[in-house]
């Protein structure tokens, strides 16, 4: 596996121009002022779209382009900087579905999916999708340099537990709008009955995820 390398300061700014110019293609509008800020002051976020596209097929720059301005597109339309625990439904945040606990042998915050708790619940699927992003948001901030590990616990759980469409979201979510931030995907302690659902969950996802998915 080719090593990766962080960008130069040159090829930050060239970015950083690049980007500005798709900004004024798409319109200012469609992005977040507070993300856009963040673009411009915090080269560590940059270098890790930089290092996250190094992944990826093709030219390095144009990759990492792309990935911003997708990013930031997606940020602005999904709220991302409007969602606190105010937004979301009081009984999806009881529900302790998705929390931060504790950390792996190297040293990553885990995120924990209690999957056994999870109900395919339409009118707060939305919400739920919310507490995720949320929890990601909060994780990065407050260890802004350092990787988490997702871990999907799933004791006790059943297939009335196993929701494809959600798990397609979180995975899809910090695959192509959180870079560089997950080291891994643990499934622990899934009941074989569940196997099946996961055989057919991964031929949904990118090649890269699937090769991120241990089973414990």
């Amino acid at each position: 596996m080719a090593t990766v390398t962080p960008p130069t300061q040159e090829e930050i700014e060239n970015l950083r121009e690049k980007v500005r110019r798709e900004v004024e293609k798409n319109g200012e509008e469609n992005f977040a002022k507070v993300d856009l800020e963040r673009l411009n002051s915090d080269e560590a976020y940059i270098g890790k779209f930089w290092l996250h596209a190094q992944q990826m097929d093709g030219d390095n720059k144009e990759n990492t382009v792309k990935l911003v301005v997708d990013t930031l597109l997606w940020r602005k339309k999904f709220g991302v900087e409007n969602i606190s625990e105010d937004t979301i439904n009081k009984a999806v945040l009881e529900r302790g579905e998705v929390y931060s606990h504790g950390r792996d042998k190297e040293g990553c915050k885990l995120l924990v999916i209690c999957v056994r708790k999870h109900v395919k619940d339409a009118q707060n699927s939305e919400d739920g999708k919310k507490h995720f992003v949320m929890m990601l948001e909060n994780l990065e901030k407050e260890e802004p340099e350092k990787k988490i590990t997702i871990m999907f616990d799933s004791e006790g759980a059943g297939i009335r537990n196993m929701e494809i469409e959600a798990i397609q979201f979180l995975i899809n979510t910090i695959m192509h709008y959180y870079p560089n931030f997950v080291s891994k995907i643990i499934v622990y302690n899934m009941p074989w009955i569940l196997g099946t659902i996961w055989k057919l969950v991964k031929t949904f996802l990118p090649v890269k995820a699937v090769e991120m998915i241990k089973f414990l």
